[in-house]
C-alpha cells in the first residue's frame, strides 16, 4: 500500500507566507511554520533544509502570482490596467500582498543552493523585463522616466493601499478614483513634457 504524505511543501510555504504577512518575516521560524501547518517539525525539515529556503520558495510563489495578475500588464504597456490590476490583486489576495509589500526588493534569504538562487534571479529578471517594456509607453525624451513609471505603477498605489493592508482593513473603492487621478496627472505631465 502506498503511503500518502499528510503534509506537503505547499502547505508549509503557505504557512510561512501567512506568518510573515501577519507578524513580519522576522517571526518566521521552522518551529512557527510547522506549528501553523499542524505538522511535526521533522516533516518540514524533510522537505526544506532551512528557514531561508522556505522563505525563498514563498517569495517565488507570491511573485509568480503577482507577475501573472499584475506584471503581465506591465509587459503590455498599459499603465492604468497595471495599476487597476495591482489594486485588484491586493484586494483579492491581501495576505500575499502584505507578505510581498514588506520590502521593496527580495529579502536577504542568506545562504541558498545555487539552483534556488538562480530561480530568484530569473524571477527578478522577468519582472524587470516587463517593467522595461512598460517604460516604452512613456515618451522617450521625458526626464527620469524610470522614477516616473515606478511612481505611477508602484509608489502611489502602494502608498495608498499599504495602510489598509497593514491594518487588515478592506481597501475602499475611493482609492481607485484617487489612483486614477494620480495616474492621469503623471500621464498628462509626461505628454506635455515630451
Amino acid at each position: 500500500m502506498v503511503r500518502i504524505a499528510k503534509y506537503n511543501e505547499d502547505g508549509f510555504i503557505e504557512s510561512a507566507i501567512f506568518i510573515a504577512a501577519q507578524c513580519g518575516i522576522g517571526a518566521v521560524s521552522m518551529a512557527s511554520i510547522a506549528s501553523k501547518a499542524g505538522a511535526p517539525i521533522g516533516s518540514l525539515y524533510h522537505r526544506f533544509d532551512s528557514r531561508d529556503t522556505v522563505l525563498a520558495r514563498a517569495w517565488l510563489k507570491v511573485r509568480a502570482d503577482f507577475r501573472a495578475d499584475v506584471g503581465r500588464h506591465w509587459a503590455d504597456g498599459d499603465t492604468w490596467r497595471a495599476v487597476e490590476a495591482l489594486v485588484r490583486w491586493c484586494r483579492s489576495k491581501p495576505v500575499y500582498a502584505r507578505f510581498m509589500l514588506q520590502s521593496d526588493e527580495a529579502p536577504d534569504f542568506g545562504e541558498l543552493a545555487a539552483p534556488l538562487r538562480a530561480e530568484l534571479e530569473a524571477d527578478q529578471a522577468e519582472l524587470d523585463a516587463a517593467f522595461a517594456l512598460c517604460l516604452r509607453s512613456l515618451p522617450a525624451d521625458v526626464d527620469d522616466p524610470i522614477h516616473l513609471l515606478r511612481f505611477m505603477l508602484i509608489g502611489a498605489p502602494v502608498a495608498m493601499i499599504k495602510p489598509f493592508l497593514n491594518q487588515e482593513l478592506p481597501i475602499p473603492p475611493s482609492i481607485d478614483a484617487v489612483l486614477r487621478s494620480s495616474h492621469d496627472a503623471v500621464r498628462t505631465w509626461t505628454a506635455k513634457a515630451a
